[in-house]
């Protein structure tokens, strides 16, 4: 069935964009975390104590990950509101362009390409 117009879903982006802004919100929390939790070469016993050293690269690995994480959904969750408000004015202009084109009792529309 065609839809009789169409409009960007900008109440949908917008949520969206709140929803990775929790997700943002939780991984800071967890950024935040990682300094209260250290691992001590006592925590691996007397038999293992070669894995801190074996695994301290990929917990860094893993803490830059965490660190770029959390910038990156704040970033994303700023450029989906921007992206959002911009394509809902877009929108509302373009239609009342249309309108008003179509009230004018013009035969050619001028649309913009």
């Amino acid at each position: 069935m065609a839809a009789d117009h169409v409009q960007f879903p900008g109440a949908m982006v917008e949520r969206h964009a709140g929803s990775v802004e929790q997700v943002g919100h939780a991984m800071g929390l967890a950024r935040s975390a990682v300094h209260e939790v250290t691992m001590d070469r006592g925590a691996c016993g007397q038999l293992c104590q070669f894995l801190p050293a074996i695994l301290s690269p990929v917990f860094d690995l893993g803490l830059d990950a965490l660190y770029s994480s959390v910038d990156v959904l704040s970033e994303t969750a700023a450029n989906l509101r921007t992206t959002a408000e911009s394509m809902s004015a877009t929108d509302a202009a373009s239609g009342q362009r249309i309108t008003r084109a179509g009230d004018s009792g013009r035969e050619a529309m001028e649309l913009p390409l």
